[in-house]
């Protein structure tokens, strides 16, 4: 080959390699961009997997009360609770006015302001998170620590959580959680805010058992409130005229009285229900007791009650309570009240005696108890195994520490009282009046009752029946004393709560649009 051929040759190698060499370096670019594409498209999609999952979503700050911040989930458990107190209401039969089958967002609450239903129950919601949150911050700061019962009070209430919602066709409590309060929330945070709850509680009712009062301050709360306060032992007699507005015809149809005809019945009713409200007053002043003749005018009362004994309080609202309350009132007297409701064709006439008032000094018992249910309408057998029950408990009690603070938790952890659960099952200043079954309180108020002492008590004339298992702690002040208290500690005490979280400003976060 000649110099020039090889030349050329050498050239034309050099040409396409450097060619190949160009379009390799292009390959591997490529390659390297669809590579950088690739990880690109893989973190979008792992991020948007995230994203979907609520990651970001759950950690972000819905609002910050008092320099601690609360995440969507916390929020959207006390919007969900003020929804479900609205539904409440209106399925007990009141208008609310808000629609369940449309987004609160889409429904006003009040024209003129604007409010929608979402803005209410968020504004209720965060009124309730910031008075629990102000009060463990409170209760933080003074080194209060929840008791043993009330650590039990949150783990009785998960797990009857539980076992409802099971009942109730849900996989899980933690289906039941996402279902209700949505997808942020999990077990371990629904715990941590029945704890938060449950120490709000406690620390506030504590706060208001270690008020004290002189004997100065109650009596003159009793002298500006002895109305309430006394006891009156009383007789009433309702006598009703009501008509019937629509009658039958011949052939058997309903047909609207007349105006006329309503208003001449009515009358004729209330010309006979006042003769015998006239006559039972007559036969009151004569001296004729109120047993026997609520008995001969059985057929003609609408109601009575005789002798009965009632704190002033409890009949505050009824159309005689001015006529017991005024203080010239003496023993035997009676009147007749009229109650009129003509726009509905009913007239009452109140036949009213009083046997006495006084200021009540009979003394009351704090106690502790445990239901243990046999049912709402048991057997002999329910009885027997509710009982045999109730005496296992108190047995196993007894073996251990015996004293108040396990008998709250034994409480707690097994009453069929829901009312009394929280409390571990106190009940103070229990008192002739308190309306409990009469062997529950006769047992409370037995003269020989000393603190510490325990005991079965059989029920039988509540909704809920079975046997307490008794605990006395100890007695209390005379009953007047113990609702002046009550009510003075009451008071002060919301006083003082809203002193601790009445100016206070929920902070909304970013993550408030993820409550919903």
């Amino acid at each position: 080959m000649s110099a020039s051929r090889e030349k050329k040759t050498r050239q034309g190698s050099t040409y396409a390699q450097r060619r190949n060499n160009k379009a390799e370096e292009k390959s591997s670019r490529m390659h390297v961009v669809y590579g950088v594409v690739g990880v690109v498209i893989a973190v979008l999609a792992i991020a948007l997997l995230v994203w979907d999952s609520g990651f970001f979503q759950k950690r972000t700050t819905a609002v910050t009360i008092d320099g601690e911040d609360f995440t969507p989930a916390v929020v959207q458990y006390y919007y969900h609770n003020a929804m479900t107190e609205t539904l409440y209401y209106a399925q007990m039969g009141m208008n609310t006015g808000f629609d369940s089958s449309v987004d609160p967002k889409d429904q006003v609450k009040d024209e003129e302001s604007g409010t929608t239903w979402y803005d209410y129950f968020l504004d209720q919601g965060l009124t309730s998170l910031t008075q629990v949150t102000m009060l463990n911050h409170a209760a933080e700061k003074e080194g209060y620590t929840l008791p043993a019962a009330g650590q039990a009070y949150v783990d009785a209430s998960i797990e009857q959580t539980a076992q409802s919602v099971r009942a109730s066709g849900y996989s899980s409590l933690e289906h039941y959680l996402r279902t209700n309060f949505g997808s942020y929330m999990t077990e371990k945070l629904y715990k941590e805010i029945l704890t938060a709850q449950t120490i709000a509680t406690y620390y506030q009712q504590d706060h208001q058992d270690n008020l004290t009062y002189s004997d100065e301050e109650l009596e003159a709360y009793y002298q500006e409130n002895k109305n309430n306060l006394d006891t009156f032992n009383y007789s009433v007699f309702t006598v009703q005229a009501s008509i019937e507005t629509t009658t039958t015809d011949e052939e058997g149809n309903s047909v609207d009285l007349t105006d006329e005809e309503k208003q001449a019945a009515f009358d004729t009713a209330k010309a006979q229900a006042q003769a015998t409200a006239q006559e039972i007053q007559n036969k009151l002043a004569a001296g004729s007791d109120a047993a026997d003749l609520a008995e001969e005018y059985s057929d003609k009362l609408y109601s009575s009650t005789v002798h009965q004994s009632q704190m002033g309080s409890s009949f505050s609202s009824s159309s005689y309570a001015e006529w017991l309350y005024d203080a010239a009132r003496q023993a035997g007297e009676t009147t007749i009240v009229e109650n009129d409701q003509s726009d509905s064709y009913v007239f009452n006439y109140y036949v009213v005696q009083i046997d006495s008032r006084t200021r009540d000094e009979s003394a009351t018992a704090d106690v502790r108890h445990v239901l243990v249910s046999a049912g709402s309408n048991p057997t002999d057998e329910q009885f027997a195994q509710a009982e045999e029950k109730a005496q296992s408990l108190l047995d196993s009690w007894k073996s251990g520490s015996a004293d108040e603070e396990s008998f709250a938790v034994m409480a707690v952890q097994n009453t069929a009282d829901r009312g009394s659960q929280s409390s571990g099952g106190l009940y103070t200043g229990v008192s002739r009046y308190d309306g409990f079954i009469e062997d529950f309180t006769n047992w409370c108020l037995d003269s020989s009752r000393q603190p510490g002492d325990t005991g079965l008590v059989k029920n039988t004339g509540s909704s809920t029946q079975g046997w307490h298992i008794m605990y006395f702690v100890g007695w209390n002040d005379p009953a007047w004393k113990v609702t002046a208290k009550n009510a003075l500690a009451s008071e002060a005490t919301n006083e003082w709560a809203e002193g601790l979280y009445g100016d206070v400003e929920a902070q909304q976060g970013s993550g408030i649009q993820y409550v919903k």
